[in-house]
């Protein structure tokens, strides 16, 4: 009866059942690896698991065929390859973008999604074929022909796969994956044990003013010095649109007990591009003497000299609790609730660190950076940088996560500038030019409280920056535009979503001045958008 049903097989039942062989292979292999070769916090039995499911479905289509079996089989691959590709695209993100924060090893999760797309290929060819020979002979009542002895040894194949699959399942070793040792009671990877105990702190008695006040070259010397035990790096991903934020927190752990860093972020609504400086103490062994690896976060510095201490009562975490781990290059990994603007709101940023190790180079591309001018603050969003980590990997580094000093903006001329990243540094140079702007003082029409008021207030017309932007004299009310165009005797700006206005600029009896002609001004809101008439303003050249 069995070898009746083996020699009625066609090429649809055989198509599936080599894609039962791939998947069981790909699953047995998933499951034993996927551990620690999928992406921090990433991990999981479930792409797995459906697969053994597609595997058990064509074992028993094989013997008991149905019309449509194959189609079966293609929907339960499909939904495994689904659950791969969301499950380990982190890898690839890391892959494309030069960085490691979510870990993995991309080769093995390349073996998954291929295995489970091989699978999912043949069963959907297998539906263009006929399953048994009784359907190629239904019509023309021929008897069918006798099957080759490939259709007679396939379920031997079957039967010798799983044998030799189930085998490797219980000695496979873990060879396949790329992980480092685990850690335990502060062991670092390469056996070194550097502890620090909580009651031998002595910053965790001081306020985020006192450690602020701490000059930012002391606690940069630090590195220098090789004073850090211990190095943290943060990634924030927003999961709604996928965007991973490669640059937001980097802390480090001196062997004094104390921990400084900085937060930042390219434009995700992580940190819009600013960066801050990160205070605070960490220690190993609490209180009662006990294994538990803890970084307190005091709180912020902006870049303004203003600081913020840890919101806890908004959701911020100031207790960070570290957990050993033993993927990819990281010994630990946390996730921590972080405040921004001044503790408003609050974003999860998962943390991964090591133990400290310098960079061997670091590479910055300055050919994008544009001219600076007198006055101006150094920025480098336009500045690409690569480093190459102790470990002997390369990675983009946002260029927040950098410290740059020798940038002079007081006088024009060629500055040299040197960036330094986990003590690596290169240097570069930077060209400043005499910034050309004019002040003018007079009445504007400010709105205020949903109403254009006449308020007196200063306007700089900047020829450098290709910018103009009106402020009421107390600093209270202000509006910024374009300069679009310099013409003789005139220049055309916008201001405040106006459309383009030309602007006489005469010698009138008290000098020098510019008349803005009567227009429109736009004020939005949250979800709202006012227009409003704004009056000719005549403003005079400021001595």
């Amino acid at each position: 009866m069995l070898n009746m049903g083996i020699k009625n097989k066609a090429a649809g039942s055989y198509l599936s059942l080599v894609a039962a062989v791939v998947a069981l292979v790909t699953a047995i292999v998933f499951l034993t690896t996927q551990a620690t070769a999928a992406p921090l916090g990433h991990d999981g039995t479930a792409p797995g698991v459906v697969l053994l499911a597609g595997v058990a479905a064509a074992v028993v289509l094989f013997i008991f065929p149905i019309r449509f079996g194959a189609l079966i089989q293609a929907a339960i691959y499909n939904i495994a390859l689904y659950l791969v590709v969301v499950q380990l695209y982190f890898v690839f993100a890391d892959v494309i973008n030069n960085v490691t924060f979510a870990g993995g090893n991309a080769k093995l999760c390349v073996l998954y999604m291929l295995g489970t797309l091989v699978c999912c290929l043949l069963s959907v060819a297998a539906c263009f074929f006929r399953q048994t020979r009784d359907e190629a002979t239904e019509k023309s009542g021929d008897e069918p022909q006798k099957t080759s002895r490939v259709g007679a040894v396939a379920p031997a194949v079957l039967l010798c796969a799983i044998a030799v699959c189930v085998g490797v399942y219980f000695n496979m070793d873990g060879s396949l994956a790329i992980s480092n040792p685990g850690t335990s009671e502060g062991e670092t990877a390469d056996g070194e044990n550097f502890s620090f105990n909580y009651s031998d702190n002595t910053f965790k008695d001081m306020s985020i003013e006192e450690l602020a006040a701490i000059p930012r070259e002391t606690w940069e010397a630090k590195e220098a010095d090789g004073q850090v035990a211990y190095y943290f790096e943060g990634q924030y991903t927003e999961g709604f649109s996928t965007i991973v934020d490669p640059g937001c927190l980097d802390l480090y752990c001196c062997t004094d007990g104390s921990v400084y860093g900085s937060f930042s972020g390219p434009a995700t609504s992580v940190a819009g591009g600013t960066v801050s400086y990160v205070y605070g103490y960490w220690y190993n062994y609490d209180e009662n003497g006990e294994y538990n690896f803890v970084i307190h976060i005091t709180g912020n510095q902006n870049l303004d000299g203003s600081t913020v201490a840890t919101n806890v009562d908004g959701g911020a975490d100031a207790d960070v609790y570290i957990f050993d781990t033993d993927h990819g290059a990281y010994n630990w990994e946390a996730s921590l609730s972080y405040g921004l603007y001044g503790g408003m709101m609050t974003r999860n940023i998962n943390i991964y660190g090591q133990v400290y190790a310098k960079a061997q180079s670091l590479t910055i591309d300055s050919s994008a950076l544009p001219v600076f001018y007198t006055g101006d603050s150094f920025d480098a969003t336009s500045l690409a940088a690569t480093a190459v980590r102790g470990n002997g990997s390369e990675e983009s580094i946002w260029n927040g996560r950098i410290s740059y000093s020798g940038f002079d903006s007081q006088t024009p001329g060629t500055k040299t500038v040197t960036a330094s990243f986990l003590g690596a540094t290169t240097t570069f140079d930077v060209t400043v030019e005499e910034l050309v702007a004019e002040t003018y003082t007079g009445s504007y029409e400010l709105v205020a409280d949903g109403v254009p008021t006449a308020t007196e207030a200063q306007m700089v017309v900047d020829y450098s920056h290709k910018t103009c932007r009106v402020t009421s004299a107390d600093g209270t009310l202000s509006i910024s535009g374009t300069l679009v165009e310099v013409g003789d005797g005139s220049v055309t700006i916008t201001l405040n979503g106006s459309a383009p206005l030309t602007a006489p600029i005469t010698e009138g009896n008290a000098g020098k001045q510019i008349t803005i002609p009567a227009h429109q001004e736009v004020v939005s809101g949250w979800g709202t958008s006012e227009t409003y008439e704004i009056g000719e303003c005549i403003l005079n050249l400021a001595s």
